[in-house]
């Protein structure tokens, strides 16, 4: 399959009664950004390897059928990016609907998706009554999120929690910028809002598995960062004490420790480079 997609997105108050049977599916990711993701799926006996671009509503697919061995080949670089769910098919009028009960740590988890031929179509769609709040739009529902974060929590529906790494040397504040899991762009650590952990230490993590540093936070600093189409970014400096040479995240993301006037030239998204700018007045002042 090569082409766009035309998706809508529901949690389920109720499994339909009418609802029989299920496939199931594993899921797992090979690479991933913001904007495009790399899958491996294996749905009942088949096999699949898919690319994903854009977001919401539209996205571009293109999905190639692959070998069972292909499969097993690649399927140990998804570690810890993976899920299960059984996928059952109800028809509601002329649409159908996919409906995708997540298993293990996703259980009782429960999203119906709705494909169409146009974007008009979509938005005459009446749901049935067993279907609930819309998450087409909400990061924290997409299926990589859920691989990687598990299900959201509330308040992870709207902001993410970023790390700004920073050390002096020589006298001159360098901040430490990760590459987006595609190589394409420079960013800094952020992920989702973890239960049970305050955002200073979420961001203590996510430096500590995307960049392999360790710091402790710097209190009393704090930036928000607002940008067109994405959530709220909560931004927290961490104090660098050791730069590892092994991480989490070595594997697929380059890490660069730079002055900060080297490292803003080379952040590309204009909001989040202005964040940092910012953030970094302070830890100077």
């Amino acid at each position: 399959m090569n082409g766009f997609e035309i998706e809508r997105k529901f949690l389920l108050k109720s499994f339909p009664p009418h609802a029989r049977g299920g496939t199931p599916i594993l899921q797992g990711y090979l690479a991933h950004d913001d904007h495009m993701e790399v899958r491996l799926r294996k749905h009942g006996n088949d096999h699949f390897l898919t690319v994903k671009e854009g977001a919401g509503l539209k996205r571009r697919e293109i999905e190639v059928g692959i070998s069972a061995r292909q499969f097993r080949s690649l399927w140990p670089s998804t570690v810890g990016r993976r899920l299960e769910k059984v996928r059952t098919v109800v028809r509601h009028g002329a649409f159908r609907i996919e409906i995708d009960r997540y298993q293990g740590d996703l259980d009782p988890l429960l999203v119906a998706e709705v494909e169409f031929e146009s974007a008009e179509e979509s938005g005459r769609f009446e749901k049935p009554d067993y279907l609930g709040q819309e998450i087409t739009d909400v990061e924290g529902y997409r299926n990589i999120s859920l691989a990687i974060h598990g299900a959201p929590h509330g308040s992870a529906l709207e902001y993410q929690i970023g790390a700004l790494p920073y050390l002096f040397r020589g006298g001159r504040l360098h901040i430490v910028i990760v590459m987006n899991t595609a190589q394409s762009r420079w960013i800094i650590p952020k992920g989702q809002p973890e239960p049970d952990m305050s955002r200073h230490d979420v961001a203590i993590m996510e430096a500590m598995e995307e960049a392999g540093v360790i710091g402790t936070f710097h209190s009393g600093i704090r930036g928000q960062c607002r940008r067109k189409g994405e959530k709220t970014l909560y931004v927290y400096p961490v104090k660098v004490s050791t730069v590892l040479k092994k991480w989490p995240e070595m594997n697929w993301r380059k890490r660069a420790v730079l002055p900060v006037t080297k490292a803003l030239k080379m952040i590309g998204d204009p909001g989040l480079a202005q964040c940092v700018q910012r953030l970094a007045a302070k830890l100077i002042s």
